[in-house]
């Protein structure tokens, strides 16, 4: 839609000061206490208020996308694409809220992504001043517009900054800035501005919300601060309690304590970007916390002159919709700390690789991890506005696809990360069946093969952007040896047998992709064939790479089983890990598979449990983020093969799967479901005296078989009990 559409006439108004947060304040008139709507957009986060009352939960609204062009941007590395644009729109019903007569609309605005001034680590990536826009629809036809009537103030804001944390200064602040009560003194009319050139839509996917409130602990009590823990890391923010005028409240968030037991912020912004909070009081409020950021944390020190009230937990208002259990613990802790790791990486319906230093949607690790999310969680409504963001940062003229979508700055590679905009569609497709979504994309998909095959030399994909970057895998315990051009065009190859499948979904001739599969297998082969069935002697699990696209034979799955057995660890990056285990669990080695995700060495999910984290690490070794979910991503093997529960080659939607549990060596019982459109599939099973139970439960509309050996067993809807 366009701005004309949505708004009819209403105008974009801002601060005439460079400000990054301000309210906003009108009155208007409802003759008849009549019902009325409001259609609403502050760029980047607003706070709607009517009459002093707060409209909405919404946190973070509305959902970050790339909003419109950017003139002024300055990137650190060269950025020549061309991309599309949406803006998202809130509307509310505030009859609620109105009363006959004199009304008061207030507007919180802080810039969020949108007018973002202090991260420069991918330069300058703001969009520009912060702004409103809103239209008050009465059922009688008649309408309230923002104009210059609308007034602003600064307020009790004196830095708001999503990275960086907020200043507020309440000692002269008007708590009734809101009402019909405010005074009058200090309010500015504001610049009316042209509308930003994009596609103006209704936000159709969940908005962030408090979704939990914890009662921190407390670690370490000093003269002037004491340190507080949560029960694991989170997203959100503490609320400080403070009742006297005048005092200066403070606190500062971060992942890990140093030996002294004070908060050490180096993996969440290398000690540059700290995640901070000031405030002076006024005695008449209680409660003081920051509107527009969260924080990744799970501790924080705050200053003793104040109390903590509460921590807030916030992320996209995302239900988990599985279970899992097991007798091994690592696993357990695996699937839990995924979890946590996923929430706190979800805002504005974006996955992002962690919620402090980039806070970025990054097409790499959340490629890698669509699948489990869609497994683990009810995230289909996130996935279609996520597909859409991958869609805007798509050159359109080339077909590049660029490393972070909504595009924010960001390094990658090709396959990669740009191969997000076949897997993503790939997994929603198969997980949902919406047909007529997967039409809409295919143009997008097919122009970024045409992007990939200019990339190649002798049948490798070689480079990516001109002076740009060109990984291919990333995160390897030891330095990444693994060639790029070998991880690139594997995964490619990959890629594009996914897109043969969606093809044949919706009618596409396949002829000239299964031709690039053939020529860029044949290169793979021989680049990199060792002679003996392994590819570069399966460094840094190259036959993973191979096999899963299709470049080896049986000696490659061979090779790799005697590698990884002796091995007894990971020696893998972000793809090497998810590709190893695909395989392995492919082939029929789901023992070892197991045994490699539960496995007690260094390079292991064990090693960041024993270190205490409740979330998963950036790194093998806990370098960086603390909180970054791409090594979760083979979460989704805890549902697909250690419970067993999967579909058919041709099934979407799971409309027919076949149940078929690994029952590992090292496991005496798993348990758990998924939850699919037909609803839940619940696989139990334990080991005892020789004898394994399995109890299973299917739902309605789904046809389904159970596999042990040689032998497979129908099920029926409902409880089945098998006995091995």
């Amino acid at each position: 839609m366009t701005h004309k559409e949505l708004f009819s006439d209403a105008r974009w108004i801002c601060p005439k000061s460079d400000a990054d947060a301000a309210l906003f304040r009108a009155e208007f008139i409802n003759n008849k206490a009549q019902s009325a709507e409001i259609t609403i957009c502050g760029l980047g986060y607003f706070i709607l208020y009517i009459n002093g009352q707060r409209v909405s939960e919404d946190e973070f609204a509305p959902a970050y996308t790339d909003y419109h062009n950017r003139p002024d941007m300055v990137l650190s590395y060269p950025l020549n694409d061309v991309f599309s644009h949406r803006i998202h729109v809130m509307k509310y019903d505030i009859t609620k809220y109105l009363r006959e007569g004199k009304n008061v609309l207030g507007v919180m605005v802080g810039g969020g992504f949108y007018h973002q001034l202090l991260r420069k680590g991918e330069g300058n990536v703001s969009y520009g001043k912060i702004k409103l826009c809103y239209k008050i629809d009465f059922e009688d036809g008649t309408h309230v517009l923002s104009d210059a009537n609308t007034l602003y103030k600064r307020g009790f804001f004196v830095k708001s900054n999503l990275f960086h944390g907020e200043n507020h200064d309440f000692s002269r602040f008007d708590r009734q800035w809101n009402t019909l009560e405010a005074q009058k003194h200090g309010w500015a009319k504001p610049d009316i501005v042209t509308p930003p050139l994009s596609n103006y839509l209704i936000q159709n996917c969940p908005s962030d919300k408090v979704v939990e409130t914890l009662v921190p602990e407390l670690v370490k009590e000093a003269d002037t601060y004491n340190v507080y823990k949560v029960e694991r890391n989170i997203t959100g923010y503490p609320v400080l309690r403070c009742k006297e005028s005048s005092e200066h409240l403070w606190y500062e968030c971060a992942e890990e304590l140093d030996e002294k037991l004070d908060i050490d912020n180096t993996s969440v912004g290398y000690g540059e970007q700290r995640q901070r909070y000031f405030a002076i009081t006024d005695g008449v409020g209680e409660l003081y916390h920051p509107y527009f950021t969260w924080h990744g944390f799970q501790y924080f020190a705050v200053s003793n002159n104040c109390e903590v009230a509460e921590v807030r937990v916030i992320h996209t208002d995302m239900d988990v919709t599985s279970s899992f259990e097991c007798s091994d613990e690592t696993l357990n802790w695996y699937y839990k700390a995924f979890l946590n790791t996923q929430l706190g990486n979800t805002h504005g319906c974006i996955p992002s690789d962690c919620p402090h230093r980039e806070r970025l949607g990054y097409t790499g690790d959340g490629m890698l991890t669509c699948n489990a999310v869609m497994t683990e969680f009810d995230a289909e409504k996130m996935y279609r506005k996520w597909i859409e963001d991958i869609k805007d940062c798509q050159d359109q003229l080339t077909g590049h696809v660029q490393h972070t979508a909504p595009f924010g700055g960001g390094g990658g590679g090709p396959a990669g990360w740009g191969g997000a905009m076949i897997v993503v569609p790939y997994h929603f497709y198969r997980h949902y069946g919406d047909v007529e979504a997967l039409r809409d994309v295919y143009p997008n998909m097919a122009k970024f093969v045409e992007y990939m095959e200019s990339r190649c030399e002798n049948g490798l994909i070689v480079r990516e952007e001109k002076d740009g970057w060109c990984l291919g895998d990333w995160c390897t315990p030891e330095k990444v040896a693994i060639p790029e051009p070998f991880v690139n065009t594997t995964l490619y190859i990959s890629q594009l047998k996914m897109l043969v499948q969606l093809c044949n979904a919706i009618g596409v001739d396949t002829a000239d992709y299964e031709k690039m599969i053939a020529e860029h297998t044949d290169a793979v082969q021989k680049a990199y064939a060792d002679g003996n069935g392994s590819f570069l002697s399966c460094l840094q699990g190259a036959d993973a790479f191979a096999a899963e696209c299709g470049a080896g034979d049986e000696r490659t799955i061979g090779n790799l089983v005697e590698k990884y057995t002796s091995l007894q660890q990971f020696d893998t990056g972000i793809f090497g890990t998810l590709s190893l285990m695909n395989v392995l669990y492919s082939s029929g080695n789901g023992n070892l598979a197991t045994e490699l995700l539960a496995n007690k060495n260094t390079v292991s999910f064990e090693t960041m449990r024993k270190a205490g984290a409740s979330t998963i690490w950036e790194n093998w070794n806990a370098e960086s983020s603390h909180s970054h979910p791409m090594f979760g991503a083979s979460t989704v093997y805890l549902f697909n093969d250690i419970l067993g529960i999967k579909q058919t080659e041709n099934s979407v939607r799971y409309d027919e799967v076949i149940i078929k549990p690994v029952f590992a060596d090292c496991l005496d019982f798993a348990k758990g479901y998924i939850t699919t459109p037909h609803g839940k599939i619940s696989v139990d099973w334990k080991k005892d005296n020789g004898e394994i139970s399995v109890e299973i439960n299917i739902p309605e509309g789904v046809k389904a078989k159970f596999s042990y050996g040689e032998k497979e067993k129908s099920l029926t809807a409902g409880f089945n009990k098998i006995d091995i």
